[in-house]
């Protein structure tokens, strides 16, 4: 049974590809498939011409420093969206993750507090894939209620302050502050939290791709109702996708902690709209048209990557918000039309 149920989450995962029309010229194809990689090639050029500063290791290892936390939350988003539902919470799970880990690193221990705050991390993940499955309750509406719980918990044990990590744990600072020197020059050092997101991506690619966990969460995502048949516990892995989703927000929190030296009690929220821009934006690299966590970590590049372009050129703060919102509008309208053979029948 669970060979068969692999095969069929494959099968449904590549069904539902787009078909190829016949008609369909050369260019269009091209666009279909390399389109949004030379959308960021050619942004990228436009800026280097702009700023001779922007193309450098230093510009690069900077865009990579600043993506960490919302490249980790991104990619844990892409399995909630993959398996057809919601996660609004997991920007106040990196803070509720950053606050729990940094109360109890002088009880436990930075590696102590690290695990613990981990499981409350997957334990929002737990219980929000519970109301979204047996609870039958909108994704939306479960999520958005436990993104207001979390606010409530953060603040209260805050008492709206930050919790500052002592300067003694140099170890856990380590994790966040620490850079691996490649060369003499200083400016070739690449910082630890970039290689930490290296291995963690890597591990997702895995995951997602190559893994019956990937294969199911997609199965479920396409069709959930053919994925129930073929023998596949559709509730079991809607609650793995949203475990996932919480327990990679939560690494980011831990990393925001470190990297900080302090955990603040609000702010979360912003990783929010980046996240869906992110993962409906990488949806359309190589002309897939679901989201997949290559695409995602592409998206988040690109969206940091045009953010400190303009920060050179001299583009204001509200220019890059408003460049965000359109970005996550024409994301999802290319995701639409790379996926317009589908019957349109999801309205939420």
């Amino acid at each position: 049974m669970q060979d068969s149920a692999s095969d069929a989450a494959q099968g449904t995962s590549h069904d539902k590809a787009p078909a190829q029309s016949d008609g369909e010229s050369l260019l269009l194809r091209l666009l279909r498939q390399w389109g949004t990689i030379i959308v960021i090639v050619l942004t990228a050029a436009g800026f280097s011409f702009v700023s001779p500063y922007f193309l450098t290791f230093s510009n690069f290892n900077n865009i990579l420093f600043s993506m960490i936390v919302p490249c980790l939350v991104s990619i844990g988003l892409t399995y909630v969206v993959v398996a057809g539902s919601f996660d609004l919470s997991v920007g106040l799970c990196v803070t509720t993750t950053s606050i729990v880990c940094a109360f109890l690193i002088p009880v436990l221990g930075p590696w102590g507090a690290i695990v613990v705050a981990l499981l409350v991390a997957c334990g929002i993940g737990l219980i929000n894939g519970l109301l979204v499955t047996y609870g039958r309750l909108s994704g939306i509406v479960v999520t958005l209620g436990m993104m207001f719980v979390l606010g409530g918990i953060n603040i209260y044990l805050t008492g709206g302050y930050q919790v500052a990590v002592d300067y003694t744990e140099k170890a856990f600072r380590w994790i966040g502050q620490g850079r691996l020197q490649l060369t003499d020059d200083r400016k070739m050092a690449i910082g630890v939290p970039v290689i930490i997101l290296a291995v963690i991506f890597a591990m997702h690619m895995v995951l997602f791709a190559k893994t019956r966990v990937g294969y199911y969460i997609r199965a479920v995502g396409d069709n959930a109702m053919a994925a129930f048949y073929s023998g596949i516990r559709v509730y079991h892995w809607v609650i793995v996708a949203f475990i996932l989703s919480a327990l990679t927000a939560g690494i980011g929190g831990v990393l925001l902690t470190s990297i900080s030296s302090s955990a603040q009690p609000v702010g979360g929220e912003g990783y929010l709209l980046e996240a869906f821009a992110a993962v409906f934006l990488g949806a359309t690299v190589l002309g897939k048209g679901k989201p997949h966590v290559f695409g995602t970590l592409l998206g988040v590049f690109f969206l940091y990557m045009v953010n400190s372009g303009m920060n050179m050129v001299g583009f204001p703060y509200a220019a890059r918000q408003l460049f965000a919102g359109i970005i996550l509008i024409l994301a999802v309208g290319a995701n639409a039309a790379l996926n317009r053979e589908e019957i349109h029948l999801k309205f939420i």
